[in-house]
């Protein structure tokens, strides 16, 4: 990577190893990969030829110090700019920079899905963001809820009640926060098994093809 201060003075900075791994190597990035995993994945992208693979990057190429005070306040000062191994500066700036991924391949909806709690129960005909995330999830783990925008329909309720059967919760149709804690929980171990992992996935199909 590179540093460039205010009056235009680059510093390079370069990895110590001699040879490259005697493996082959893919790099997985997002959205949210930002600053310090962004200079990682433009060295391996740059300078080691390396694919990235998933979504362009958040863009944040400067560099910070922190100054603190007696008070135990401090504040960030931006010293300088950090460029890729090409030079490049990934800063977003009034639009989007950041780097771009070799293959592409986009997150799924559900990736996005924070959780959520109930204070009452919820069901048909009504609005909700707990509501939207809940169809996200089910459609996701299979359940089929026809419908993603928050909005409580009949064939939500269905899919609903299939889903507490499966986990043998009363079959109400109604999102109350113990149902709404077992759909978190079926989806938490379904994103943590790598097979749902779409871009993970494709980053291994890519390696197995490098090996051969």
């Amino acid at each position: 990577m590179m540093t460039e201060d205010k009056n235009g003075k680059r510093e390079k900075y370069t990895s110590k190893l001699d040879e490259a791994k005697p493996y082959p190597i893919t790099v997985l990035i997002d959205k949210g990969s930002a600053s310090a995993s962004e200079i990682l994945a433009a060295a391996l992208q740059e300078s080691g030829g390396y694919p990235l693979v998933g979504e362009t990057t958040f863009g944040k190429g400067t560099v910070q110090t922190t100054r603190d005070f007696h008070d135990g306040s401090n504040i960030k000062l931006t010293i300088a700019k950090w460029l890729t191994p090409k030079g490049n500066w990934v800063h977003q700036q009034g639009g989007t920079k950041g780097i771009k991924p070799d293959v592409k391949v986009p997150l799924p909806a559900y990736m996005h899905v924070t959780p959520f709690h109930v204070e009452k129960p919820l069901g048909r005909d009504q609005n909700s963001t707990e509501i939207k995330s809940m169809q996200t999830i089910l459609d996701a783990l299979g359940y089929n809820p026809g419908r993603q925008d928050g909005y409580f329909d009949e064939r939500t309720e269905q899919s609903l009640k299939m889903f507490q059967k499966t986990k043998g919760l009363p079959q109400t149709g109604k999102l109350d926060q113990t149902t709404a804690e077992a759909v978190q929980a079926a989806f938490i171990d379904f994103v943590s098994d790598p097979k749902n992992d779409v871009q993970l996935q494709v980053a291994v199909e890519l390696l197995k093809k490098k090996a051969k």
